[in-house]
């Protein structure tokens, strides 16, 4: 509560100036900046005004109203791409990411529905409630809606590509051959980061090793890829086969090649090492190993990227 307002709100900062009810306002979470700009959305003319809290929910209400009809668009393309891959729902791929995107769609959805409760909160107190807090809230809640529209955004495009995935052979394979360049070059990289440990003697005990913790941890992940284009290349396959087009080409001893290499490097690094160091970070490495073992494709590749920054060795300092 603002040392300027009372418990009803009523004896406030209306009437205030901005700069004079940064100074009321008693509020140590926030620097003055964070205040002053907090202030100005319920302020007209530089002057707070308990007046200006319409003006300001009406605006927090249209950000609120287009994120919503966003999340209905994307629950729409999810039905469409439902409808799309119904015929092929039996194709592990497919039905995973189908799921995936329902997941996806039913958190947007629950956010979404946040904000109205958080609209209805701010109307119940718009007469009454402390300034302050009612700009606070107003902030909260149209920064909220702006991040649902985001997500629902992000998530209508990637259902627009899966839905031309489905229906173009020659992309689906344009996009295997993509994702196994980039395999290559992970490989490729990791190689180059084994030569770089094998030579640098500098600070064997802190920067060397930390290198070579972070190599072991793209090592471990890249074994995820790998099976992850396998399974992509089987379901290319089964796909080409229904459509009765042909199959990717020249992809699978590519990718025979590729494991042989990353077999090779991970032997290479693991021969890197100083004694001391895959036990230095055996605690980490293991809870990490634990926490993606049994992942089947196709993998949920957020979820890895979160469990790496949850497990990861703290090889940054």
């Amino acid at each position: 509560m603002s040392r300027g307002e009372s418990g009803d709100g009523r004896e406030s900062l209306d009437g205030l100036s901005v700069e004079t009810a940064v100074t009321a306002v008693d509020d140590e979470r926030n620097d003055p900046d964070r205040v002053r700009e907090t202030l100005a959305i319920v302020a007209r003319d530089g002057t707070v005004r308990r007046a200006a809290v319409d003006d300001a929910l009406a605006n927090a209400s249209k950000v609120v109203t287009t994120a919503e009809t966003r999340t209905e668009l994307a629950a729409k393309n999810l039905a469409d791409v439902r409808e799309t891959a119904e015929p092929v729902s039996d194709v592990a791929l497919v039905s995973k990411r189908v799921d995936d995107f329902a997941a996806r769609l039913d958190t947007v959805e629950d956010r979404r529905d946040a904000l109205a409760d958080d609209v209805r909160e701010i109307l119940a107190r718009r007469d009454d409630g402390e300034l302050y807090e009612l700009a606070r809230r107003l902030r909260r809640v149209t920064a909220a809606a702006s991040e649902v529209q985001r997500a629902a955004d992000d998530l209508q495009f990637e259902l627009d590509s899966f839905e031309e995935w489905l229906t173009d052979a020659d992309r689906r394979a344009a996009e295997l051959t993509d994702d196994v360049d980039a395999f290559a070059e992970s490989v490729s990289e990791l190689d180059g980061t084994v030569d770089d440990i094998a030579a640098d003697d500098a600070d064997p005990e802190n920067g060397t090793a930390r290198r070579w913790a972070a190599a072991t941890v793209h090592h471990r992940v890249t074994s995820l890829m790998l099976s992850d284009l396998r399974a992509e290349l089987a379901a290319l396959r089964t796909l080409a086969d229904r459509e009765g087009t042909d199959p990717p080409s020249g992809i699978e001893p590519r990718l025979d090649e590729l494991q042989a290499r990353h077999e090779a490097v991970g032997e290479r690094l693991a021969d890197s090492a100083e004694p001391r160091w895959p036990e230095r970070f055996d605690d980490q490495l293991t809870a990490l190993d634990e926490a993606l073992d049994g992942r089947e494709p196709p993998v949920a590749w957020a979820e890895v990227e979160a469990l790496v920054e949850e497990h990861c060795p703290d090889i940054e300092q």
